[in-house]
């Protein structure tokens, strides 16, 4: 599917309908060629704004997982004037290990999912006189390893609602996800309907 034939898509009337979809569950993914990433980048604005206009009225949230995690991390204080953020910082080099351990569990934490859904529901919440029928969700190349495609939706699932999430993969899907066509992800989320490039 190209880029074109994505934004019909999304700004096809009964697609937009949050109720609608694969298995009734209202995420999906557009995978790209990783080479292709600052084009993509360049492609999701442009779509976002189109869907903007007059003709769609449309407020498409566009969300970055790792900037998010980031900004959450930075959030958080671990201990009174230290962010997570910060902490994990400072214990990267001598504990490269334990530190990654520590992000492969954040990233995953309850704490965080709200942090995200909370983030979108304020959005959806303050948006005046336009329908907010998406949410993009790219960056995963830069989150890798830390948070993966399939086990961020497993877990993530139970909270979109209201909106259509359009996932952004740069890489292939077979038996499993492989970001960048190179790195074995995990496998399959099988809920989601693959958007393929």
């Amino acid at each position: 599917m190209t880029i074109t034939e994505l934004y019909n898509q999304l700004s096809n009337k009964d697609f937009q309908d949050h109720q609608t979809g694969n298995l009734f569950f209202p995420a999906y993914m557009y995978m790209y060629d990783a080479t292709k990433e600052y084009e993509i980048e360049h492609e999701i604005l442009d779509i976002k704004h189109r869907l903007h206009r007059p003709n769609n009225y449309l407020d498409v949230m566009v969300l970055d997982i790792f900037e998010e995690f980031i900004a959450y991390l930075k959030q958080d204080e671990i201990i009174k004037g230290t962010s997570r953020f910060t902490f994990y910082s400072n214990q990267e080099t001598d504990k490269p290990e334990a530190v990654d351990k520590a992000l492969h569990r954040e990233a995953y934490d309850q704490r965080f999912l709200n942090y995200l859904d909370q983030k979108i529901q304020d959005h959806l919440t303050n948006t005046e006189h336009y329908e907010v029928a998406y949410v993009f969700l790219k960056g995963f190349g830069n989150a890798f390893p830390h948070i993966r495609a399939s086990r961020f939706m497993n877990n993530f699932e139970k909270y979109i609602k209201g909106y259509k999430l359009i996932m952004f993969y740069p890489g292939e899907a077979k038996t499993y996800y492989s970001l960048f066509g190179l790195l074995k992800d995990e496998n399959l989320y099988r809920a989601i309907k693959l958007i393929n490039a």
